[in-house]
Order: structure tokens, then C-alpha cells, then sequence
């Protein structure tokens, strides 16, 4: 060994000192020491590197005690400013250094993780204003986090979805999507290519970060907007505005760590006509203030991302204009600090905070607050074969809306209406009813009967009219702004009659102001009532309003006691210009029973209300739709003059005491 060198052995040996490695849990608490020889004289990040492979990993960080007998901890840019003798500490003559373990805490408060986001176009958004604090957190470290694989897109929305970081939700992110969609013009047309794009990615999963709603507390500002909310004329405006500054969604479980974007191919370019007015954004993934994307405009335009293969990453370091090397930028998530949020795996929506709230301060849910809404409007064709005079036909709702519809329904969170017609319009003497069923032991449905004065074998072609009245539990910024305020009558007499009379509070002025009004019964079962059809007409006379109904057997061909059934009053008090209203006066000819010609373009059914202006003890009556026309049917009753009805319920409706309501909701 050459002089030098020995000197240089011995000068190095004199440094090593024995330390006493002690790793901090949680500010307190120190798990048993480890014992190393080190060099006092090494940097940080020198000691790091001999240690990291069998002591420190990436949640550790150098820490020194401080006066208050609480640790700080080093920054990992900073270790090589520092040497290993300025942090160690002499305690009973042993050289002791501290190693802390970064928690959820300091990792929330990088993260904003109390702070709800936004979904966009353009990547997740950070709310501008904090709802919550996070209580307690399950931190998990993610030991072989590198995965290598395909992102691929199935529709828009899943490609919404993705590149705002939820990869594998639940059927309630549809919304959340959609509102991101609606608002960032993502159905523009120019972005179809986009969509059917393949990426290569690699990702290297850190930590995991999960916590529920019962670890969370709220913060006093959002308390007092929500309060305040509850307080005003307009809480539902109020409600809205809260969601636009503290976010929609609080993810609770939280993967950090980096992600890197390759393209198939070397560039990936693509033309098309863009329909849009000057829109400029990005096209990226996460966060949408770290996106790597390109600016289109009203013209033809080609999107490039890069000329090299690597096209955008969240988390980890490379320059910006240099080639990506994946194994520096591999090498750079062992800093915590360039770890980014790369998915969020589960979520809570912000309204369930504010539902809570609500129920604590206003006994209301947020439901009751923001009220009803068309949740959904489809028309449906199917076939009827009516081969005897009682025969009916039952369409179950599972087979006719979508999934999460139908989960509302049964919830007891909405309620169904539904109108049908005859496609062929020269079909007569014959009109279709629809009554609902929906109860305990059944599954929601829409019973829809054919009745003829003669009977006579035939199969007609309907058109269903589904509407799907509730509450918004999914709280979707999509649908129509309608308010609809749903009045619920039961009839369960003691003493069952053919004909009945439920008063009515709302007041039938309403046609004054153009505020469209429906009804339909639900009936609880079938056992008894297979053959029956519930009709009813909303009547007014001398400031008394009431809604009266009957049941009218098609076996028997009479009227009949009425069931038991619950009467659902649908009030649509606003509509959007979408939607057409209107107030029809019936014809009156000679010989003919009254009717509206219609002169709509629409072929589906529409909804059709009738009111009587007098109670002058008109005899039931039905209303029969079709294609271009609406008329008024009466229905004879074989019960030999005996029934109350036909005792008391003997004049034809005049030309100025009745009317009807059309109401053309469109579908979305």
C-alpha cells in the first residue's frame, strides 16, 4: 500500500464512529437501536446510500431532536449540505442518530388531501377552499409498486375518468363524469380520435393513504356556509355554490407515487375538424395544472404531443428538454417530495357531508332541500296482443331504465309516471290505460290495459312514455333544471265506494301560470285487481280543488269498488325551454265524442293532464291519446243503473267546463 493511500486509510478509519441508529414512529415513540459504523465526515446523502439497503428506505428522513423534545426532519435536497457529525447527537456517551418515518400527516398537507376536487377536462382540480380535516389515516408503504401495462380507452367517459385518476369506481362516478364532460366540452367531436388513443405506462406505486368519513371533521367555515345555505331564499343556488368551492368528491383512498405516458407509436398525430369556438385546454393526465397536452381551436388541427415516445408523467423529475430516461426518473421517486397522487381508488361524495349537516341543524336532508327533479325520460315500443277483454299487459321497470334509475326507485327515492299510445293512427275504437304497480312483494312496473266497447282480437304497436320523478341522490349536474313537487294521497277506506273525492291544497291557478300537472295511480298488487283501471280528473269549483277517482272493471264491464292506492300528484312548477307546455280546449262536434287535433312533429306520447272547471257531477271520464289527436271517452256501465255512479254521476262534460294540459318533455 503506496503512502498516500495509507494515509488516507488511516485518516478515514479515525472518522468511523460507532452510531446508534433509532428510528422515530410518531414523534414519541423509538423502536430498538441499530448499530453502525459510519463515517462523521460523509454527507447525508452519502450516508443514505450505505444505509438504504438495509436501514432507511423512502419514508425515512433525517431528524435532529429540538428543544421541545419534538423532532424535525431534513429535507431530502439538503442532506448534501450536511454532514453526518452536525446531526448526530451524544446522549450518555453514545453518538445516536435519528431517523423519522414521514406520515400521513405530512403527506396530506403536500397532497392537499383536505381539500375536496373537481373532475375537468383537462385533469382533477384542487377546491379552493378546505371542507374537512383528516382525523386519522390508515398509511400503507407499497413495497413492489412497478407495474408496467396498457391504458386504454372505452368511451369519452372512460376516458374522463382515467385521465382524472379513477380507474376502477363504482356505477355513482357516472355523474361526476359527466358534470366534467359537460362543462369542458369533451363531447366536442374533434376528440374521437383521442379517445381510441392507446398509452404504455409505467407506474411505481409508493403509499397508500385511506380513511373514511367518520375519520373526518369539518372545518367551521364550511359548517357556517352550510348553515347560512339552509337559511337563505334560494338554498338550492346556496348548495350549489358551496359545491363549486370546496369540490364534489373527497377521495378516501389515495395511491402516491408516479406515473409515466408513452405513445405506441414515436409521435402520434392526427387530424380533424373541430366544431368548437376557440376552446383552448390540455389533454393530459391528473392533475390539471401538470398536464402535458396541445391547444386546438375552430380550424383543422393536428395534435402533437412530443416528438419522442414519452408524452407526460405525474410524479418523479426529468427535465422537460431532455430525452425521458425512465431509469433516472425511477430513481427520483425515492424522494417523497416527487411523489404525485397517480390514483384515487375510492371516494365520498361532498353532499354526504352536507346531508349530514343538514340533519343535524334542519332535520332536512339536502334531498328534501334541493327537492325533485326528472331524473329520467325514455320512450319504449313494444307489441300488445289483446285476445280477451280483460287482458293487460305488465312491463317491468329493470327491463326498460338504466340500472342506477332503478336503484332510486326502490329506494323509495322516486316515483314513475307513464303515458302510452297506439302507434297506428287509424286504429279505433279502443284506448290503452296505464296505472303503476309497485309494493312490497313486487317489482316495480307499469300495468297498461287496452279497452274496448266491443271486443275484438288484435295486436297493436305501443309507444310507452317512461318519467322518473325523485330525488337526485347522485346529485347529477347534468340533468334538466326542473322542480317538481310530488303530492302523495292514499285512498284505504274502511268503506270502499266506486267513486271518490281527495281534496286537493294546490290550487288549480297553477294553469294560469303555465305549470304543468299529472297523475297517475299505484296499486300495490294485482291479486284482486287484474281487471281493474283507475281513472281519475282533476276538478275545481268555487275555490275547492280535488282530484276525483274511479275503478272500472273490464270483466265485469261496470264500475266497482275502488282499491286501495296511492294517488301521486306530479307538479312541474319550472321547466326547461327544452320542454313545450301548453293549455288545449277541447272540440265539440255533433255525434262525435270531444277532441284537440294536435299539431305536433313529435310521434311519442305526450303527458296529458284534464281538469273540470265546475262540479256539476259529470260522469267519469278517460282520456285517450294518440298520434295526433286527444279525446275524451266515457265508459258504459252494465251494473243495471245500480252502482253510485250511475246514480249520481249522469252528465257529459260541456264545451267551457273542461280542458287539458299537454306537457312534451324532451328526452335526453
Amino acid at each position: 500500500m503506496k503512502y498516500n493511500q495509507l494515509t488516507n486509510y488511516l485518516k478515514m478509519t479515525s472518522e468511523e464512529i460507532i452510531v446508534f441508529i433509532k428510528i422515530v414512529e410518531n414523534s414519541a415513540s423509538l423502536q430498538k437501536s441499530i448499530l453502525k459504523k459510519l463515517n462523521q465526515n460523509d454527507s447525508l446523502s452519502d450516508i443514505r446510500k450505505e444505509l438504504e439497503n438495509t436501514v432507511i428506505d423512502d419514508m425515512l428522513l433525517f431528524s435532529k431532536r429540538e428543544n421541545n423534545n419534538k423532532f424535525g426532519v431534513l429535507n431530502n435536497e439538503e442532506e448534501k449540505k450536511f454532514r453526518l457529525k452536525e446531526i448526530i447527537e451524544v446522549e450518555n456517551g453514545q453518538n445516536i442518530l435519528y431517523l423519522e418515518r414521514v406520515y400521513w400527516k405530512f403527506l396530506s398537507k403536500q397532497h392537499k388531501l383536505e381539500y375536496g376536487r373537481i373532475m375537468g377536462f383537462d385533469g382533477v382540480k384542487i377546491a379552493g377552499r378546505k371542507a374537512y380535516m383528516i382525523n386519522e389515516c390508515e398509511l400503507d408503504e407499497i413495497n413492489d409498486g412497478l407495474k408496467k401495462s396498457r391504458l386504454e380507452f372505452e368511451s369519452d367517459e372512460d376516458w374522463m375518468k382515467k385521465t382524472n385518476l379513477f380507474f376502477d369506481v363504482d356505477i355513482n362516478m357516472t355523474n361526476f363524469v359527466k358534470f366534467g364532460l359537460s362543462i369542458d366540452c369533451l363531447r366536442d367531436k374533434s376528440f374521437s380520435k383521442e379517445i381510441k388513443s392507446t398509452y404504455e405506462y409505467t407506474e411505481i406505486s409508493k403509499v397508500s393513504l385511506k380513511f373514511s368519513k367518520a375519520d373526518l371533521k369539518l372545518t367551521k367555515e364550511f359548517k357556517y356556509d352550510v348553515i347560512e345555505a339552509i337559511k337563505s331564499n334560494n338554498s338550492r343556488e346556496s348548495l350549489e355554490k358551496i359545491i363549486e368551492e370546496y369540490g364534489q368528491i373527497i377521495p378516501t383512498e389515495i395511491i402516491l407515487g408516479g406515473r409515466a405516458y408513452f405513445n405506441d407509436v414515436k409521435k402520434s398525430s392526427n387530424n380533424s375538424v373541430d366544431i368548437s369556438n376557440n376552446i383552448t385546454g390540455n389533454i393530459g393526465f391528473g392533475l390539471s395544472n401538470s398536464n402535458v397536452g396541445f391547444n386546438f381551436n375552430n380550424s383543422e388541427r393536428t395534435s402533437k404531443f412530443y416528438n419522442f415516445n414519452h408524452i407526460g408523467s405525474l410524479g418523479g423529475y426529468h427535465p422537460d428538454s431532455e430525452n425521458f430516461k425512465e431509469e433516472d426518473w425511477i430513481k427520483s421517486l425515492k424522494n417523497y417530495q416527487c411523489w404525485e397522487c397517480i390514483e384515487f381508488k375510492s371516494f365520498i361524495s361532498i353532499y354526504d357531508l352536507i346531508n349530514d349537516l343538514l340533519n343535524e341543524n334542519s332535520h332536512k336532508t339536502i334531498y328534501e332541500i334541493l327537492g325533485s327533479k326528472i331524473l329520467y325520460t325514455s320512450t319504449k315500443e313494444c307489441d300488445y296482443f289483446l285476445d280477451k277483454p280483460e287482458r293487460f299487459r305488465i312491463f317491468e321497470l329493470k327491463n326498460y331504465i338504466p340500472r342506477d334509475i332503478l336503484q332510486i326507485i326502490d329506494d323509495k327515492k322516486a316515483d314513475v309516471y307513464a303515458t302510452v299510445f297506439d302507434t297506428n293512427k287509424n286504429s279505433k275504437d279502443i284506448f290503452f290505460n296505464c296505472q303503476i304497480l309497485r309494493g312490497p312483494n313486487t317489482r316495480p312496473s307499469i300495468i297498461i290495459h287496452g279497452i274496448q266497447n266491443e271486443f275484438r282480437r288484435c295486436t297493436y304497436k305501443l309507444k310507452i312514455k317512461i318519467i322518473v320523478i325523485g330525488y337526485d341522490t347522485d346529485f347529477n349536474p347534468t340533468l334538466p333544471d326542473t322542480s317538481v313537487e310530488l303530492i302523495k294521497n292514499v285512498y284505504d277506506p274502511q268503506n270502499p265506494c266506486e267513486f271518490y273525492s281527495i281534496p286537493l291544497k294546490q290550487k288549480l291557478h297553477l294553469l294560469e301560470k303555465n305549470v304543468p300537472f299529472f297523475g297517475i295511480p299505484v296499486l300495490e298488487s294485482l291479486e284482486l285487481n287484474e281487471s281493474l283501471i283507475i281513472g281519475h280528473n282533476f276538478c275545481s269549483d268555487d275555490n275547492k280543488y280535488k282530484i276525483d277517482i274511479f275503478s272500472y272493471c273490464l270483466k265485469k264491464k261496470c264500475y266497482v269498488n275502488l282499491p286501495k292506492i296511492t294517488f301521486c300528484t306530479f307538479i312541474i312548477s319550472n321547466h326547461p325551454p327544452s320542454s313545450s307546455y301548453r293549455s288545449l280546449s277541447f272540440n265539440f262536434q255533433l255525434l262525435k265524442n270531444p277532441f284537440i287535433d294536435l299539431d305536433t312533429h313529435s310521434i311519442n306520447p305526450k303527458l296529458v293532464s284534464l281538469y273540470l272547471l265546475k262540479d256539476n257531477d259529470y260522469k267519469p271520464i278517460f282520456l285517450n291519446q294518440k298520434i295526433k289527436q286527444i279525446k275524451l271517452k266515457y265508459l258504459d256501465c252494465k251494473c243495471g243503473k245500480t252502482c253510485f255512479i250511475c246514480k249520481n254521476k249522469k252528465v257529459k262534460v260541456s264545451k267551457k267546463e273542461v280542458g287539458c294540459v299537454m306537457f312534451d318533455h324532451k328526452e335526453k
